[in-house]
């Protein structure tokens, strides 16, 4: 009996072993929008010009950014999103839509995937929504 419970737990040893190797080499995570790091697969707003400050990233869709403040340890972070915001950066492989309002209303822009740049004047300090299309 001695032998067979070696046996057995030697093979449970593999099984957790080659488990391991395994979820070892799954790759990154997936994006984790909100936390204040721009990653692949994500929109970001930032809220300097070149990209720069703190960053507003998303995964999903938001059409009211009045609820959304900054996270991580940049120096707006607590600050309210909601028209703070003057560049992005789109790391995402499916286009997104900004809006001046909530509910992607007011002025409407699109910004391409894996692009980035300044907001414009009529963008600047103003966005409040954004949504992804489902086109690339």
């Amino acid at each position: 009996m001695d032998n067979a419970m070696r046996k057995l737990s030697a093979g449970c040893i593999a099984v957790v072993s080659a488990g391991a190797i395994l979820l070892g080499a799954t790759g990154p995570a997936a994006a984790w929008g909100r936390d204040g790091n721009l990653e692949n697969q994500e929109f970001g707003l930032f809220y300097w010009q070149n990209q720069s400050g703190c960053v507003f990233d998303l995964v999903t869709s938001d059409v009211n950014f009045s609820d959304d403040k900054y996270q991580g340890s940049c120096s707006a972070s607590g600050n309210w999103i909601n028209d703070t915001t003057e560049s992005y950066r789109n790391r995402d492989v499916y286009a997104w839509k900004v809006g001046t309002d909530k509910d992607l209303g007011g002025n409407v822009g699109e910004i391409p995937s894996n692009y980035a740049g300044n907001a414009s004047a009529t963008f600047k300090n103003k966005i409040s929504s954004a949504k992804y299309t489902l086109h690339p």
